[in-house]
């Protein structure tokens, strides 16, 4: 198959945006499996290489109603079978699907956790109009749209065409091997002999629940001496003063330490240094953190929102508690008090939960039998 691919921005592997792995990895899959694929990649910025992608570098552009020469020129050249566009509210999905639907091409759509319906309390003014006379009709003319776990969302969002889940992964060969697992005892030494929590994303507030998390550990009381929380990735919208100031607000400042951002090795030695991965979100697609440290074998503590497909609670592999300040509250005294019997058998079935659902080969292989699904239809 000829498969063409569309992204804001540049696919980056190494970086705290879960769009940006999906289509890497997913790409770098497909390709691997013995397709043609391309990328067209709209950035200034030079393009990050795929193994056996090809990749096309466009000049940004926000249209929705007709996409520039340079991109149509890249279609015709390409002839593809079928076209893939990811996240929501990207003006290029919208007018380069039109392109692909008066070429006869079929796509489909990932809007990866976007459809969330909290989204939409953000710039409503802009949004709800955007939603419903281009986003809602361009994914519901898609050949089918792919679910990371937010299968919910995308029925509420108003979708009707076929819904394929196909959850993010993990390539388990990138893992490091060896670990610096003392590294936070050397980083934040008032944290040692204490239970340690790292978390890793952008520090959005609001998104990853961290003014749910702040008051939560404020409610631990005296408990709160016996917990370290790492908050680890860059500021996002001016965050990190405002965390400061609530962390400070709530008396808590022992308790709290914001390491700034980190990637490749450094990432997974800290999330392998502590005793739990934290992850508060009010609401994800499938957080490629939390998939990340389930990978390495560490103990997760999340949300609903940041259980992948919530395979965590169905299946026995992690801690889950409401996206409340009391159910965050709960769920670190849960994860602090757990035998060491019972950690063993959650991190057992953690592994499996990444094995059996979120290698790539196995994403890879449920969008290559839907692709032909449509193909042959067609």
């Amino acid at each position: 198959m000829k498969i063409l691919h569309f992204i804001e921005g540049r696919c980056n592997p190494d970086t705290a945006n879960g769009v940006d792995k999906t289509i890497y990895f997913l790409t770098r899959e497909l390709a691997a499996l013995g397709h043609e694929v391309h990328l067209i990649s709209e950035t200034k910025k030079g393009p990050i290489e795929i193994p056996g992608v090809s990749i096309h570098r466009v000049e940004p552009f926000r249209n929705c109603f007709s996409c520039p020469r340079e991109i149509r020129e890249i279609v015709n050249q390409i002839q593809p079978d079928i076209g893939h566009f990811h996240s929501a509210y990207v003006p290029g999905n919208i007018s380069l699907a039109k392109y692909l639907r008066g070429k006869g091409i079929p796509y489909a759509v990932t809007p990866n956790g976007n459809c969330a319906r909290v989204l939409l309390k953000r710039r409503p003014w802009i949004k709800l109009p955007y939603k419903y006379f281009f986003e809602r009709p361009y994914m519901n003319r898609a050949a089918f749209v792919q679910s990371v776990g937010d299968q919910a969302e995308i029925e509420h969002y108003g979708i009707k065409v076929p819904i394929v889940e196909a959850l993010n992964g993990i390539d388990l060969e990138t893992l490091p091997g060896k670990a610096d697992l003392e590294v936070i005892e050397r980083t934040v030494p008032r944290f040692q002999g204490r239970f340690v929590c790292v978390f890793v994303g952008r520090l959005d507030i609001e998104q990853k629940g961290l003014d749910m998390l702040i008051p939560a550990v404020a409610g631990l009381g005296s408990d709160a001496k016996n917990l370290g929380i790492v908050l680890v990735g860059p500021e996002w919208k001016g965050s990190e003063s405002r965390i400061r100031e609530m962390i400070r607000e709530n008396k808590i400042e022992d308790s709290f330490h914001l390491y700034g951002p980190a990637y490749g090795d450094e990432k997974f030695d800290l999330m392998k240094a502590s005793d739990a991965f934290l992850y508060p979100s009010r609401w994800e697609g499938l957080p490629f953190a939390v998939v990340e440290a389930m990978a390495v074998g560490q103990l997760c503590l999340v949300t609903p929102a940041s259980d992948p497909a919530g395979l965590l609670a169905k299946e026995g592999g992690g801690v889950v508690f409401p996206s409340t300040v009391e159910g965050i509250r709960e769920g670190l005294k849960e994860g602090m008090n757990l035998s060491a019997e019972k950690r063993t058998a959650l991190l057992g079935t953690s592994a499996d939960i990444v094995r059996d659902h979120m290698t790539w080969n196995v994403i890879g292989r449920i969008i290559e039998k839907s692709y032909r699904k449509v193909l042959e239809a067609d």
